[in-house]
């Protein structure tokens, strides 16, 4: 069985070197990046294995408006809980989404899946619930710099909350934000969840991200009439934000978007950019329906039709510097590979930059202590690179090995080969596992570097 360390050179019958550096491009070389004063993508290669070469880091980059981080928990991010609003979904009530694929002990491949459940007198959550679920993560900030931790349960207005998600008041917004609520508490999640205290999955969970609600004029548990709308956090919930398993979103820039799609993809092409360290992320078309629950089509005309416009918005915001379609090699689907832009490289940089902020207060400079608690968790890194690793090669088994490498390579090295083997299992280049694929790119990248003298 190929495990992480089976022995400790390439394997001499993988891919030649030549072909894994040319999509990867002149990143591997690349000592100490300077910034440069604008970020330059090359036009995109008409050859089908060759990916252009991103600048590492973009300064100052000029943006529309500026950015407000709130907190957002990392698993609900990454479940599929909130689909693109459309018709085609109004009479779907169940959807799942496959969040990783690994052996087990006894050699087993195992897939986890989570499935959400919507209540048949609500229907799943969609982007204009995500609105609402963005605005109440800026009052959970809001409590935390206060307060240091929740007090359940947390007391949401509604006409405040609207507000926070750039809603005009209506008759509408009111019957919108008690439908969320309602959705919020009555919306199953079950299968595998993420538990930041074990570190781990957890298969097998049932449950709901509110516990109970009460809305506003309701009668609470003391007898008396609700002032306001209430809300219970449910456990698993509390515990990964408290463990700091969360990832920080720019809300300014999310209330921008105006079209589902556009919204959807903003987390998911952000999760995928920072595994691969800012690497070009390429995820099929049929992947991106299967999630978002759209109408499939087989032409390209009417791909483009259905995607285009959102991919528009978010390359009018910067987020996206380009996109491409691929065909895949038996030619029943595409590869859509999405190339960032400014604004993930400037999010990157203020994350890093309160992270540093982070560590000098840590280390005692009280000169640095800002007048407000900083608004983004420190992230424990080894931990996230960890779970991306597992993520991607799936056999869980090796985690010792896993961590290991953690421990020895950079991550910028380690994302670098994360980010190959993930484009080359979507492209079926690779023979024997995943895990194999990624510790022998890992290993080549380590000894082209070392022949070339580079740090």
């Amino acid at each position: 069985m190929d495990t992480p360390n089976s022995n400790n050179q390439p394997n001499p019958n993988g891919e030649r070197l030549s072909d894994i550096l040319s999509r990867i491009g002149k990143y591997v070389e690349a000592r100490e990046p300077e910034p440069t004063q604008t970020q330059r993508i090359p036009q995109l290669e008409a050859q089908p294995d060759e990916q252009p070469n991103l600048p590492l880091a973009v300064p100052n980059a000029v943006l529309p408006m500026p950015p407000e981080y709130i907190r957002s928990e990392a698993f609900l991010e990454i479940s599929g809980f909130f689909t693109p609003a459309s018709k085609r979904i109004e009479n779907i009530y169940i959807k799942e989404k496959k969040i990783k694929e690994y052996t087990d002990n006894q050699g087993n491949r195992k897939i986890l899946k989570t499935t959400i459940r919507a209540s048949h007198g609500l229907g799943l959550p969609i982007t204009s619930d995500l609105d609402y679920y963005r605005a109440f993560l800026k009052f959970c900030d809001e409590i935390v710099d206060r307060d240091g931790r929740f007090h359940m349960p947390v007391a949401v207005p509604s006409f405040r909350l609207a507000r926070y998600a750039g809603k005009q008041w209506s008759d509408k917004t009111h019957k919108e934000i008690r439908e969320w609520l309602k959705r919020m508490t009555l919306t199953g999640i079950e299968g595998a969840i993420y538990r930041a205290k074990k570190k781990n999955y957890d298969d097998g969970f049932v449950g709901t991200v509110f516990s109970q609600v009460v809305t506003k004029g309701e009668t609470m548990r003391n007898g008396k009439s609700a002032d306001t709308n209430y809300v219970w956090l449910a456990p698993w919930f509390l515990s990964n934000y408290y463990y700091r398993w969360t990832r920080p979103v720019d809300f300014t820039f999310y209330k921008q978007l105006r079209k589902p799609i556009a919204k959807s993809l903003y987390t998911l092409l952000e999760n995928g950019w920072y595994a691969g360290d800012g690497r070009p992320f390429s995820k099929s078309y049929k992947s991106i329906c299967d999630e978002f629950l759209l109408a499939r089509y087989q032409h390209l005309s009417k791909i483009k039709e259905q995607l285009d416009p959102s991919h528009l918005e978010l390359q009018k915001l910067q987020l996206i510097e380009t996109w491409e379609y691929r065909k895949t090699m038996n030619g029943l689907d595409y590869i859509i590979t999405y190339y960032p832009g400014q604004k993930f490289f400037y999010d990157q940089k203020q994350k890093d930059a309160r992270r540093d902020l982070a560590t000098q207060i840590k280390n005692g400079n009280p000169e640095e202590v800002p007048t407000t608690p900083p608004q983004l968790a420190l992230m424990d890194r080894t931990l996230m690179i960890l779970s991306d690793i597992l993520n991607t090669c799936g056999d869980h088994n090796n985690e010792p090995s896993y961590r290991k490498i953690v421990a020895t390579y950079s991550e910028p090295l380690i994302r670098m080969a994360l980010s190959e083997t993930r484009q080359a299992h979507l492209e079926g280049r690779i023979l024997k596992t995943k895990g194999a694929y990624f510790t022998d790119t890992l290993k080549r990248l380590t000894q082209y570097r070392e022949q070339r003298g580079i740090v």
